[in-house]
């Protein structure tokens, strides 16, 4: 499913992005980036979009800037937690480094379109349920636990799930 963000989230996202960089550097550390093909600021950006194109889908609060870190957790659907993970090819592989880094009891998967502000919502997958599923691979940093686009659970299931938790 695909998301268009308004200019206002698109500026925002901007600026939550080069706020993130800028603080880092200013408590005297590089900011990690894996990807040599982009910036950590436009990384930072493009992950920002994605959370946005979440809140946005599900009427969720907006996603913050955090210093330290998000505890594995970016949204928040009442009690639910959701950890949106961004991959730069619009149909790409939901990762998590290890299951001990999969806080959150719902993983998103959502991909870079050609146009910088649409988003690819891709899909999701509870934490139990990728446990049980995915596969290792070394993707040229150590080994990481995976499930292709392919193989995660369409986005209106998640909504409809939230929504029978929410009304029952």
């Amino acid at each position: 499913m695909k998301i268009r963000l308004s200019k206002q989230d698109s500026h925002t996202c901007q600026l939550m992005g080069a706020d993130t960089v800028k603080l880092c550097e200013m408590q005297g550390f590089a900011p990690r980036l894996d990807n040599k093909k982009q910036s950590r600021t436009e990384a930072n950006v493009y992950g920002f979009k994605a959370e946005f194109a979440v809140a946005r889908l599900f009427n969720l609060e907006l996603p913050t800037v955090n210093v330290a870190t998000d505890g594995g957790v970016d949204l928040w659907f009442g009690d639910f937690t959701i950890d949106v993970k961004f991959t730069n090819d619009e149909y790409g592989n939901l990762i998590f480094d290890s299951m001990e880094k999969f806080k959150s009891q719902i993983g998103i998967l959502v991909g870079r379109t050609d146009d910088p502000d649409v988003m690819r919502v891709n899909g999701w997958m509870d934490r139990a349920n990728f446990k049980k599923t995915c596969h290792s691979h070394n993707f040229g940093y150590g080994d990481r636990l995976y499930l292709k686009h392919d193989e995660l659970l369409p986005i209106e299931s998640l909504w409809s799930r939230l929504m029978q938790h929410k009304f029952q």
